[in-house]
C-alpha cells in the first residue's frame, strides 16, 4: 500500500534493501528456520579410532555431514588420526554415506589415515598430510562368526570382501580425482601399481604411503596428497579459505543434540506454566470420562500390592472406553511388580481400545512397568528417566530355578514381542528388557550387547536411528508438555482409587462371610421372639455387603437390595402365612440368590460384555467368581444354621436369645374339652391336636379349637395327622406325630 507514494528514484534502493534483508535472514537460518550452526563456516571434524569404530559415533558423524550440507557450510575438514580396524557391517555404512557428502570436503592426515581413515581421505576433494603421517592399508577386516569356520571358508570370505572394497575405493577415488590404482592397492595386496617407469606398489604387499611418497610429483601431478602442512589452519590458507572455523567431534555433536532434545519444551507447554489447570486436581464429583484426558498414576507400589491395583487399572481403561475418553496417560514411576497380573493387564485391558494410550515415564518404568509401557501406543520420558530391566524373578526378588526361569521367560518373551509389534515398538527392545540373551542392533548400531538385561535412559530411548526413535516418541518435562506435543484436547481428570474403594475391596473379598452372617442371622431371627441380635447382625451384614460391592464398582445398588428384601418377605410368607404352598418360598429363594449373585458382578465388565466389546470374555466367565462366592456363602450359612440348632439352645447366649422353658402354671390358652366346655390349659406341652397343613417342617395345627403355628420335630407330617406338643420355646411350638 505504500509503493504508490514512493518517488521513482527510490525503487532501486528499496529493492536492494529487501534482497539484502532476505539474504541475511536466509544466511542466519537453517533448513527449519532456526539459527544455523554450520552455515557459512568451515566445520573441522577430528576423527579418531573411537569415532570410526563406535557405531553410534559413526552415525553421529553422518548426521553432522548431513546438517553441514543442508546449512551450506563452506567446507568440511576431516582431521584424521585413524588406524582402524572397522567391522565389515559398520564399514559398509561408512562407505554408503561417504559419496553423499554435499559440501566441499578436505582430508588432513594428522598422524595416520589407515584402514577406514584412508577411505575417508579418498572421499575428499583434496588430501593434505603432516610430515610424519601415513595413509593406506585399508584391507577389510574378517570377524569371527562365533562358529567354527574352515580356513578355506575364511579365505573365500576375505576374497569376496576385498573385491567389494576395491570397487568402493576405486569409485571414491575416481569421483574425487585421485588415482584409482593407488586406491585399489590400499585394499588388495595383489594389486601392482606402476606409473610410467616409477613402481609405486609391488605385488604381495598392501600399499601404505608416507607423506613424502604421497606428495611426490609423478607425471606432473602429486601421487595422492596435495601438500604437506603442519596444521589445519595452514591447510585452509593453502586452499584460500577465510571463513570462520568450528571444531566439533561426533561425540560432542551427539551430546549437544541430546542436551537440546532433553531441554526443549513446546510453546504450548511454556504458556501453560502460569495457566490454571483445573482438570488435573479437580474433584471427581461426576466421575465421567467423556471427552476427557484420563491420568492414571502408576506409583511406586501400584504394581506390587496384588490384584486390587491391577483390577482398578483395568476398570479405568474399560470405563474410559465405555464413556468416550479422548486418551489415557499412565503417569509412571515404578520399580515393577507382579508378572502374572501384569501379563493379564497387557493382554486384556490394554487391547482393542479405540482411544490412544500413552506412558509418561516419570521417572522410572522398570520391570513390570516397562512391559506395561510397551503395551501403550506411545511412550514419552522425562529428561532424566529410565525404562527396562524386566527380568523375571521370584516373589522375594531371587532367581527362579533353571527350568522354571526358562519356562516363564519364554512365555513373557512371547507376550512382550507380540505386544511390541502390535503397538509399533521394536520387538527386539522388548525381548532385551526381559532376557539377558538378546543383542539389539538397529541400522548397524549396537544398542545393547547380550549378557545383561537392557535398561534405556532418556537419551538412548529417544535416539532416532533409521528414521524412528529407538523406543520413546519424545521427551516431556511434565504431563502438560506431553499433551501439548500430541495436540490432545480436553480436560484432564485424575483416576485414582478413593479410600472407600480400598475398604470396599476388602469387603468385596470377604463377601462370602457377610452372606453367611446375613442368611444365618435372618433364619435365626425368624425363629426367635421379637427382634434381637440375629436380626441386627443380618441387617448389618447385608448392608455392609451391598455398600462394599457398590463402592468396589460392582452391580450392587438399591435395586438389588430391594430385590433381596422382597425375596426375604416371600420366604417369610411361605413359613408363617402360606406354609406348604412352596411357590412363595421358591420365588423368594431365587430372588435372594439373584440379588446376592448379581451384586458381586463388576459393573464395567458387565457393560463391556453387554456391548460386546473386544476381550469381553463369556457370560460364564463374567458370573463365575460371584457364583462361587455365593455358593460358599450359602453352604457356610446352612452349616451355621445346623450348628446353631444343635448347640445354641443349650448355650448361655441361646438362653438369652430364646425362651427355653415351659410356661409357668396358670392359664395359658383357652380350649374346649370333649363336652364343649371352655377350659384353661396349664401348659402347651402334652396338648394334642391335628395338623391342618403339611408340616415340612413348619405349618399349622388345631388344638382344642385354636389354630396354632407349629413345627414338626424333624419328620414330614401330612395334613390331618394327629400330633402332640413335645417342646415349647417362646413362640416356637414343636410337635411330634402321634403313632396310630
Amino acid at each position: 500500500m505504500i509503493a504508490p507514494f514512493l518517488p521513482r528514484n527510490h525503487w532501486g534502493p528499496l529493492f536492494l534493501f529487501i534482497v539484502t534483508t532476505l539474504c541475511l535472514v536466509h544466511s542466519g537460518s537453517g533448513a527449519d528456520g532456526e539459527k544455523s550452526e554450520f552455515g557459512g563456516k568451515v566445520l573441522v571434524i577430528p576423527l579418531t579410532n573411537e569415532s570410526i569404530t563406535d557405531g553410534r559415533r559413526l552415525r553421529e558423524l553422518g548426521q553432522m555431514l548431513e546438517e553441514a550440507g543442508k546449512e551450506k557450510s563452506v567446507a568440511v575438514v576431516f582431521d584424521l588420526n585413524v588406524t582402524g580396524p572397522l567391522d565389515w557391517e559398520a564399514q559398509q555404512h561408512l562407505l554408503d554415506w561417504l559419496p553423499r557428502i554435499k559440501t566441499r570436503a578436505l582430508a588432513y592426515a594428522n598422524s595416520a589415515a589407515t584402514g577406514p581413515g584412508a577411505l575417508i581421505a579418498l572421499a575428499c576433494d583434496s588430501i593434505y598430510m603432516s610430515d610424519s603421517a601415513i595413509i593406506g592399508g585399508a584391507v577389510p577386516n574378517v570377524e569371527s562368526s562365533g562358529e567354527k569356520e574352515s580356513e578355506e571358508a575364511q579365505k573365500r570370505k576375505l576374497t569376496q570382501r576385498i573385491s567389494i572394497q576395491k570397487a568402493r575405493a576405486r569409485g571414491l577415488a575416481k569421483k574425487n580425482g585421485h588415482n584409482a590404482e593407488v586406491a585399489e592397492a590400499f585394499v588388495d595386496s595383489e594389486t601392482e601399481v606402476k606409473i610410467g617407469q616409477t613402481e609405486i606398489s609391488k605385488k604381495g604387499s598392501v600399499l601404505t604411503l608416507t607423506a613424502d611418497e604421497a606428495v611426490k610429483i609423478i607425471d606432473g601431478k602429486p601421487l595422492l596428497a596435495k601438500a604437506i602442512v603442519g596444521t589445519v589452519e595452514e591447510l585452509l590458507r593453502q586452499e584460500k579459505i577465510t571463513a570462520k572455523t568450528i571444531r566439533l567431534s561426533p561425540r560432542e555433536f551427539g551430546e549437544r543434540k541430546n542436551r537440546s532434545r532433553l531441554s526443549q519444551e513446546s510453546k504450548k507447554g511454556k504458556e501453560d506454566e502460569t495457566a490454571e489447570q483445573p482438570g488435573l486436581f479437580s474433584k471427581r464429583s461426576k466421575g465421567n470420562y467423556k471427552d476427557k484426558i484420563v491420568i492414571l498414576k502408576v506409583g511406586m507400589d501400584a504394581l506390587a500390592t496384588g490384584e486390587a491395583s491391577f483390577a482398578f487399572m483395568g476398570r479405568t481403561f474399560k470405563k474410559a472406553e465405555l464413556e468416550g475418553a479422548r486418551a489415557v496417560i499412565l503417569d509412571m514411576d515404578t520399580p515393577g511388580g507382579i508378572a502374572w497380573y501384569t501379563e493379564g493387564l497387557v493382554l486384556n485391558s490394554l487391547q482393542g481400545l479405540s482411544y490412544p494410550t500413552y506412558t509418561f515415564v516419570n521417572t522410572r518404568a522398570e520391570s513390570a512397568g516397562a512391559i506395561i509401557a510397551m503395551a501403550t501406543d506411545y511412550i514419552y520420558m522425562r529428561p532424566a528417566a529410565t525404562i527396562g530391566s524386566a527380568l523375571v524373578v521370584s516373589g522375594t526378588g531371587g532367581d527362579l530355578g533353571a527350568s522354571m526361569k526358562d519356562k516363564v521367560t519364554q512365555m513373557i518373551i512371547g507376550t512382550v514381542r507380540n505386544i511390541a509389534e502390535i503397538k509399533g515398538h521394536n520387538p527386539d527392545i522388548a525381548e532385551a528388557f526381559v532376557s539377558t540373551e538378546k543383542e539389539v542392533k538397529i541400522d548397524g548400531v549396537v544398542i545393547h550387547e547380550k549378557g545383561n538385561v537392557l535398561n534405556l535412559n532418556t537419551i538412548r530411548a529417544t535416539e532416532v536411528i533409521g528414521g524412528k526413535p529407538v523406543l520413546a516418541k519424545g521427551v516431556a518435562s511434565r504431563l502438560e508438555d506431553l499433551i501439548s506435543q500430541e495436540s490432545l484436547k480436553g480436560e484432564m481428570i485424575k483416576a485414582q482409587p478413593l479410600a472407600l474403594e480400598t475398604l470396599a475391596h476388602w469387603i468385596q473379598k470377604f463377601s462370602f462371610l457377610l452372606i453367611i452372617i446375613g442368611v444365618a442371622g435372618a433364619y435365626m431371627e425368624l425363629n426367635s421372639p421379637g427382634f434381637g441380635l440375629p436380626g441386627a447382625s443380618s441387617a448389618a451384614a447385608f448392608g455392609l455387603f451391598f455398600f462394599g460391592n457398590y463402592a468396589a464398582g460392582n452391580l450392587a445398588g438399591y435395586e438389588l437390595a430391594v430385590l433381596l428384601v422382597i425375596g426375604v418377605i416371600l420366604v417369610a410368607m411361605e413359613i408363617f402365612i402360606f406354609p406348604g404352598t412352596m411357590i412363595p418360598g421358591i420365588i423368594g429363594s431365587i430372588l435372594i440368590c439373584a440379588s446376592l449373585g448379581l451384586s458381586m458382578v463388576d459393573r464395567v465388565d458387565f457393560a463391556w460384555k453387554w456391548n460386546d466389546l473386544p476381550n469381553a470374555g463369556s457370560w460364564a466367565s463374567l458370573f463365575s467368581k460371584s457364583t462361587i462366592t455365593l455358593a460358599i456363602g450359602l453352604i457356610g450359612a446352612f452349616g451355621a444354621i445346623l450348628l446353631a440348632m444343635r448347640y445354641l439352645p443349650e448355650s448361655r447366649l441361646g438362653s438369652w436369645l430364646v425362651l427355653n422353658q415351659t410356661v409357668p402354671a396358670g392359664p395359658s390358652i383357652e380350649f374346649s374339652d370333649s363336652s364343649g366346655k371352655e377350659k384353661a390349659a396349664l401348659s402347651y406341652v402334652g396338648l394334642e391336636g391335628k395338623s391342618t397343613t403339611d408340616l415340612h417342617p413348619a405349618g399349622k395345627g388345631e388344638f382344642g379349637g385354636k389354630l396354632l403355628d407349629i413345627i414338626s420335630e424333624g419328620e414330614f407330617v401330612t395334613r390331618g395327622n394327629p400330633v402332640v406338643v413335645v417342646k415349647h420355646q417362646g413362640s416356637r411350638i414343636v410337635v411330634r406325630r402321634v403313632s396310630d
